[in-house]
């Protein structure tokens, strides 16, 4: 019966997400084109460095010549990181917003179905905004992905998705405590923009390739790009394949502690029903 009603408060949680967010068409306009558009201005920057779409010094990094489908990778990706730090992080905080939090929190019911209806609306709607982002993509920039290489693609966006809300339900917890997301998820979404092979590889720099390694998009990328630009399978990538799957097991488990230690510490010190 436990398990009826947590798959029943799961289900309920994302069709009240969902429920939501259509209310807000343009924000799905938005989220489904400008993470496309806002790596545009860095393909014409290249071009205008190397004068054309190739460059052999960006071969000698990264393996492939062509950077525009490198930075088109990125950015699909990155929606993915966008749509957690935001969605599940801030959800918290929209629900004090609406005068929920304090019945969430307060209800009998255990919290990790609330946590895990949030993070499958939020693994639906990224899905969604990376799909129009890949049409975009290949409509327009000629981006070419090959049928065999989804399955692939799908399996390392999973792995990189649990990450994510791993680290998402650990700052949703911070959030709790100190009331305001905004400054938070900025400084995180920074860091992944500057230490990841978001838009450039991390190798011009060592300190970028040193702190990279310990960010999950950095090993997604890596096998998502092997995969689709140097033709590349899960054997040959096989070893960022298991890192990311190790830094998946730790994120989960280090975002659960923080979330429900916070939580217990709120619950005592009554700070929940403060602003």
């Amino acid at each position: 019966m436990n398990s009826f009603y947590n798959i029943h408060i799961i289900l309920a949680e994302v069709k009240k997400s969902l429920k939501i967010i259509l209310c807000y068409p343009m924000e799905i306009v938005y989220w489904c084109i400008f993470p496309i558009f806002w790596a545009v201005p860095f393909i014409f920057q290249g071009n205008a460095l190397v004068g054309g779409m190739k460059s052999e010094a960006f071969s000698e990094l990264t393996g492939t010549a062509e950077f525009m489908p490198y930075i088109l990778i990125g950015a699909v990706l990155n929606t993915y990181v966008l749509s957690a730090l935001y969605g599940m992080s801030n959800s918290l905080r929209e629900e004090s917003y609406w005068g929920t939090l304090e019945l969430i929190l307060g209800s009998p019911c255990s919290k990790i179905p609330i946590l895990l209806g949030k993070a499958l609306n939020e693994a639906i709607t990224s899905t969604i905004f990376a799909i129009s982002q890949v049409f975009i993509c290949i409509v327009i920039f000629g981006l070419k992905i090959a049928i065999n290489q989804i399955l692939p693609i799908m399996l390392i966006v999973i792995l990189l998705m649990l990450g994510l809300y791993g680290l998402s339900i650990a700052l949703a917890g911070i959030t709790i405590q100190i009331k305001q997301s905004r400054s938070l998820i900025h400084t995180v979404e920074y860091l992944f923009y500057l230490f990841s092979p978001v838009r450039y590889p991390v190798d011009i720099n060592p300190w970028t390739k040193t702190i990279s390694l310990i960010i999950p998009l950095t090993y997604a990328l890596i096998v998502v790009r092997g995969i689709t630009l140097l033709n590349k399978g899960l054997i040959d990538l096989w070893q960022n394949v298991v890192i990311l799957l190790l830094m998946d097991i730790a994120l989960i488990v280090f975002g659960y502690y923080i979330f429900f230690y916070i939580e217990k510490r709120a619950r005592k010190s009554g700070i929940i029903s403060t602003y």
